[in-house]
C-alpha cells in the first residue's frame, strides 16, 4: 500500500520502499515549503526557484529498491541547481533524468540537454547541475550508483547532460524499458530486480554510444557484448576460482573474442579481472574502517588465492607494496598480515 508523507505519521525517516508527496492538502501559503523540504529528503538536498512562488502545485512519488531508487514527480514549474557542497556530498549517485511530460532543460559540464517526452540523459549528482522545469512538466529521476555506470561508460563528464533521443534505436528501447520499469519493478523476486537494474544501465550505455554514430569505434553488438563481460567480470571479483573461460562462458563469448573486444581499451581479460580485484584491493586499504583488517584477509576477499602472488601484482600496478600503500593512507595503522 502507497504511503504518504502528508500524512503526520510518518516521516521520510521511516524509510518504508514507496511514498508518496502531494502539496494538494497543504495550505498554498505552505505548498512550496512542504515540497521543498521534503523532496530534498528524497532527492538530496538541493536549491530550487519556483515559478509561481504563492501558487506552486506538486507531487512526487518514491520508490526505493535494492540498488535502485524512482522518482515521479510533476511541478507547475521551478528552476533547481546544486551548489558545489550539496553535489560533493552526494558523489557516489548518478541520475538517469526521464522527461514524462512537457519539458526540461538540464546543464552540466558545458553542456545543455532539452529533453522532450520521453527523451532522457544521465546527471552526475556529485557535479554542478542545473535543471529548468516548464509549467507541464512530469519527469522520471532513477538513482543509480556510480559504480555501476562507471563500470558500463567509463569516466562519466564525457556523458553527461547529453539528450538521449527517445523517438528510435537505443534511445527508444532505453526510454521504454525505464518507463515499464518503475510501474512493474516491485513485482519482481530480489534476483530479477538486480537482473533487470543491470539490463537497464546496459541499454543506457548502448543508447548513449549509439548517439555517437558512426564515428563511434565499437557497433552496438561488440558494446553490448563488451558490457555484458565487464559486467560480469564485476560480479565475479570475490570468486578465486573463476577461470577466463568461466567469465567469457557467462558472458555468452569465446575468450579469444573477449580479449578482442578488450584490445582497443590495451588490455585483456586476464589483465582486466586482476586490475579490477587491485582497485578493489586499494579501495579497502585506503580505507580506515577497514584498518583492523589484515591484508591478506583483503586479499582473499577480492578473489587473490596467493598473498605472494598478489603483493607482486599490486606493486607493479601500483609502484609500493600493500603493506606500504596502506602506511600511506593510515599512517596511524598497525598492519596486520
Amino acid at each position: 500500500m502507497l504511503r504518504t508523507l502528508g500524512d503526520p505519521a510518518l516521516s521520510i525517516e521511516d524509510e518504508p520502499n514507496e511514498w508518496f508527496i502531494s502539496t494538494s492538502d497543504v495550505h498554498p501559503r505552505d505548498r512550496f515549503e512542504y515540497w521543498f523540504e521534503t523532496s530534498r529528503k528524497v532527492l538530496g538536498a538541493y536549491e530550487t526557484r519556483p515559478d509561481h512562488p504563492t501558487r506552486f502545485e506538486g507531487d512526487m512519488r518514491h520508490l526505493r529498491v535494492d540498488g535502485l531508487a524512482f522518482s515521479i514527480f510533476r511541478c507547475n514549474g521551478m528552476t533547481a541547481w546544486r551548489t558545489k557542497h550539496q553535489a560533493a556530498a552526494l558523489s557516489d549517485i548518478v541520475h538517469i533524468v526521464l522527461q514524462i511530460s512537457g519539458s526540461a532543460r538540464l546543464c552540466q559540464n558545458g553542456r545543455h540537454a532539452e529533453l522532450g517526452a520521453n527523451d532522457l540523459c544521465l546527471i552526475d549528482v556529485g557535479r554542478l547541475v542545473s535543471c529548468v522545469q516548464s509549467h507541464d512538466a512530469c519527469s522520471l529521476v532513477i538513482e543509480v550508483s556510480r559504480r555501476d555506470c562507471e563500470t558500463r561508460l567509463g569516466p562519466l563528464a564525457y556523458w553527461t547532460a547529453r539528450r538521449v533521443d527517445s523517438q528510435h534505436g537505443g534511445g527508444a528501447l532505453a526510454s521504454m524499458f525505464a518507463r515499464s520499469l518503475a510501474d512493474q519493478i516491485m513485482f519482481l523476486s530480489g534476483s530479477s530486480q538486480s537482473q533487470v537494474k543491470r539490463q537497464l544501465l546496459d541499454l543506457l550505455a548502448l543508447a548513449l554510444k549509439d548517439s555517437e554514430g558512426e564515428n563511434f569505434v565499437h557497433s552496438s553488438a561488440r558494446l553490448a557484448s563488451l558490457l555484458r563481460l565487464k559486467s560480469v567480470v564485476d560480479e565475479n571479483l570475490p570468486n578465486g576460482s573463476a577461470t577466463c573461460e568461466d567469465l567469457a562462458a557467462a558472458a555468452g563469448i569465446s575468450v579469444r573474442y573477449a580479449n578482442q573486444l578488450l584490445d582497443a581499451e590495451q588490455t585483456s581479460l586476464q589483465r582486466l579481472l586482476f586490475t579490477r580485484r587491485i582497485e578493489k584491493c586499494r579501495a579497502a586499504l585506503a580505507d580506515p574502517a577497514q584498518a583492523h583488517r589484515q591484508i591478506s584477509d583483503i586479499a582473499y576477499s577480492w578473489g587473490f588465492g596467493d598473498v605472494s602472488h598478489f603483493g607482486r601484482l599490486f606493486k607493479a600496478s601500483v609502484g609500493m607494496t600493500p603493506r606500504e600503500y596502506r602506511k600511506t593512507h593510515t599512517l596511524s595503522v598497525v598492519d596486520r598480515i
